[in-house]
C-alpha cells in the first residue's frame, strides 16, 4: 500500500475531455476527486487504490462534524453514485468517478479507487491537458467556481473562451429547473466566480454578454493569469479588457506564440510548425487558423499514440493540408448544427409535453364540471328537477 500522499501542494492534472465532461459534484465531492488526482504517480499505467488518512482528508476538506468518520462515509458513499459523462471525437461515455471507497477498521484509514472507464483521461496524458496546483481549487466555496476555474484555465494561454449558456449550464450539471432566469444563473454561478477567482486563484477574468434577440445567448470569457512561471509567460499574455470589450487583437507576434501553445507538445518546438502558423496568420484571422489546429489535433493519427501510422500521420501536413481547406470551419459548424438540431429537439419534447399537459388539464377539469353538476342535480328535490327540464 503506498504511503498516504501529502496533498495541499500537489498538482491535478486532467484530461482536456475530462475539464470538459458533463457532471455535478458538490463542493466537497470535487475536492476528494482532485485530492485522490493529486496521488496518481507519472509512471502509473493502472489504477489502484489509494490511501488517504481519514483526520488528513477532513483536513483538507474542512469538514467540521462531531463524527467525521460517518460524515466522510456518506460523502463517500454518495460519491460512488455519481455520474459523468464524457465525449470524444469518437464516443460518449457514461460513467461513474471512482469503483470504491474502503475503510480500513482500527487504522483511520480510507482507500479510494478510480473508476477504470476514466483511465485514458488521467494516466499516460502526453497531449492535450491540463495542470494546476490543488491548493487553488481548495480554497473555492462554490461547487460552480471550481468547474468554471478548470474550464478558463484550461484556456489560460489562449486569454478568451465562449460558451453558450445553455451547453455551458450543461457542462457544470445544472439542471433546466436550476435558475431559469438568466439574471439567477449570472448572480449564482457566474459573478461568484468571478469575485472567488479574483480572491483566490492564480487567473482572473471578465466577461462579455452576447445577445440573441432580447435574451444573453453566449458568454464570453477574457482571461488574466496573475502569477505564471516565466517560462509560460512568453505564450500565454492575456489581454486587458475594459467593459463593454474592445474588438481589439493582440499584436500578430503574441497571437503566434498563442497558437504554438496550443499546438501539441512535441510539435511546438518545431520550427516548421512555427513558420507554417506565421504564414497562415498573415493571412487570415486567429480563430482561422485556431479552429483548424484543434481540427488537426483531434484528427491526426500523429498526435494519437497506439493509433497506427498512415494517413494523416504527418501532423504539419496534416495541419497545412486543414489550413488550405478550412477543415476546422465544417467541423465548427458540424458541432454548432448538431447542437442546433439537439436544442430543437429538445424544444418540441418540451413544447409537445406542453401541449399533452394542458389537454389532460382541461380534460380534468371538464370532467370535475361533469362531476359538480351530477351532485348538484342529485342534491335538488324532484319539483326543482322538473321545472330544470
Amino acid at each position: 500500500m503506498r504511503k498516504e500522499p501529502f496533498m495541499k501542494n500537489g498538482m491535478v492534472r486532467k484530461s482536456n475531455f475530462l475539464i470538459e465532461a458533463s457532471y455535478k459534484l458538490s463542493v466537497i465531492e470535487q475536492k476528494i476527486i482532485l485530492a485522490l488526482i493529486t496521488t496518481l504517480k507519472a509512471d502509473d499505467n493502472k489504477f489502484t487504490a489509494y490511501p488517504f488518512r481519514i483526520k488528513d482528508l477532513v483536513s483538507l476538506l474542512g469538514i467540521t462534524s462531531s463524527n467525521e468518520y460517518k460524515h466522510l462515509g456518506k460523502i463517500t458513499k454518495n460519491l460512488l453514485e455519481r455520474v459523468l459523462v464524457l465525449k470524444t471525437e469518437e464516443e460518449i461515455l457514461q460513467t461513474h468517478w471512482v469503483s470504491s471507497a474502503k475503510y480500513i477498521k482500527g487504522k483511520g484509514i480510507v482507500e479510494l479507487k478510480f473508476d477504470s472507464e476514466i483511465k485514458p483521461f488521467l494516466l499516460t496524458l502526453k497531449k492535450c491537458f491540463t495542470n494546476y496546483p490543488l491548493r487553488y481549487a481548495l480554497q473555492l466555496r462554490s461547487q460552480f467556481s471550481i468547474r468554471i476555474y478548470e474550464l478558463l484555465k484550461q484556456y489560460e494561454k489562449i486569454g478568451r473562451r465562449n460558451f453558450e449558456v445553455e451547453k455551458l449550464k450543461r457542462l457544470l450539471g445544472i439542471s433546466s429547473k436550476q435558475y431559469q432566469q438568466y439574471a439567477d444563473f449570472k448572480k449564482r454561478v457566474v459573478l461568484t466566480a468571478q469575485r472567488e477567482l479574483a480572491e483566490k486563484t492564480d487567473i482572473s477574468f471578465k466577461f462579455e454578454e452576447i445577445k440573441k434577440g432580447h435574451g444573453v445567448a453566449q458568454i464570453r470569457f477574457y482571461i488574466k493569469s496573475k502569477t505564471l512561471e516565466a517560462a509560460q509567460l512568453a505564450g500565454a499574455e492575456t489581454i486587458q479588457v475594459v467593459t463593454p470589450p474592445l474588438a481589439i487583437e493582440p499584436p500578430k507576434d503574441e497571437n503566434l506564440e498563442k497558437l504554438i501553445a496550443i499546438l501539441p507538445t512535441e510539435y511546438q518546438g518545431k520550427e516548421s510548425a512555427r513558420v507554417l502558423l506565421k504564414t497562415w496568420l498573415k493571412n487570415k484571422d486567429f480563430d482561422y487558423v485556431v479552429r483548424n489546429i484543434k481540427y488537426a489535433n483531434a484528427s491526426s493519427n500523429a498526435v494519437n499514440p497506439g493509433v497506427s501510422q498512415g494517413k494523416g500521420s504527418n501532423y504539419r501536413n496534416y495541419l497545412a493540408k486543414a489550413l488550405v481547406e478550412d477543415f476546422g470551419l465544417a467541423a465548427k459548424d458540424d458541432q454548432e448544427a448538431r447542437q442546433a438540431q439537439e436544442e430543437k429537439t429538445r424544444q418540441e419534447k418540451k413544447s409537445a409535453a406542453l401541449a399533452a399537459r394542458q389537454v389532460q388539464e382541461k380534460n380534468q377539469r371538464e370532467q370535475e364540471d361533469r362531476d359538480r353538476a351530477r351532485v348538484y342535480r342529485a342534491s335538488l328535490p324532484p319539483e326543482a328537477l322538473e321545472a330544470l327540464k
